[in-house]
């Protein structure tokens, strides 16, 4: 069978049909390639799942370990490509002690589910009224004290727990929120250098920087003593031998003003 010429160039076109199994050969081969490649892939990451004792563990009676625990779960899955199966197998070693007995019940009840469901199931169970209490609690009693705390843990504590309570909120409201809590000089002093746009590690780095070269933050409770100890405090140990000089000393007064 010849091939038909090409009136435009001269050259002949090849017949499709001839490439025809040309063509299922090198899709054969390059599909061939690709599944090797993606097993190739698929076993390095596998490489790369952390072992189990490095996965989050999940007690149930931490302040905000639900929130680890999904955060740590999300981010390992997605680094290495897991399927929920891989997930979730390994929930009976990560759930402990009161987790633990909720995880068992669930998982007789509803069988095996993906990790979207176990997600729902950890928020509805932990993230209660009661709980939201709590931190709450803990978040309004944390306030800042330089003499005491370090910046970088005690804000990221404070923005985990504002985080697991306002899921929805702007990074920007966590943040003045947690602002708030350095009160007075210092709170205007990191308001002044920080905009809408500052990342959780510039106020980190503010705020260190703010406490270590001015003070400013610290001592407050010592001076809030001091300027509210009232005047019988400060008597002197002595108060006759003090009341016999100042007596002698207004005798001398009145004397010289007579002379």
């Amino acid at each position: 069978m010849s091939t038909p010429l090409n009136q435009n160039e001269g050259t002949r076109i090849p017949n499709p049909q001839v490439l025809d199994p040309d063509n299922l050969q090198l899709k054969n081969e390059l599909s061939t390639s690709f599944h090797n490649l993606e097993l190739s892939m698929g076993q390095a990451l596998l490489k790369e799942v952390p072992k189990l004792k490095e996965w989050p563990h999940f007690s149930g009676e931490g302040e905000y370990d639900h929130i680890e625990l999904i955060r740590g779960i999300d981010m390992v899955k997605e680094d290495c490509e897991l399927p929920d199966r891989l997930v979730t197998a390994r929930f009976k070693t990560l759930f402990t002690r009161s987790a633990h007995r909720c995880y068992i019940i669930l998982r007789q009840a509803h069988g095996h589910q993906s990790w979207t469901w176990w997600k729902t199931q950890i928020i509805n169970k932990w993230a209660n009224d009661s709980w939201r209490f709590k931190v709450e609690k803990a978040f309004k009693s944390a306030k800042f004290d330089d003499d005491k705390d370090k910046a970088l843990p005690w804000f990221c504590q404070q923005k985990d727990r504002l985080t697991a309570l306002y899921p929805d909120r702007s990074e920007f409201m966590i943040h003045r929120k947690i602002l708030r809590q350095c009160g007075g000089d210092l709170e205007h002093a990191l308001k002044s250098r920080t905009t809408e746009k500052s990342s959780a590690e510039d106020i980190i780095n503010i705020l260190e920087e703010v406490t270590t070269r001015t003070r400013i933050g610290s001592g407050r409770v010592n001076l809030k003593a001091r300027f509210n100890t009232p005047w019988k405090y400060s008597v002197d140990k002595n108060p006759k031998e003090n009341s016999n000089n100042a007596k002698y000393k207004s005798a001398d007064i009145v004397r010289k003003l007579m002379i």
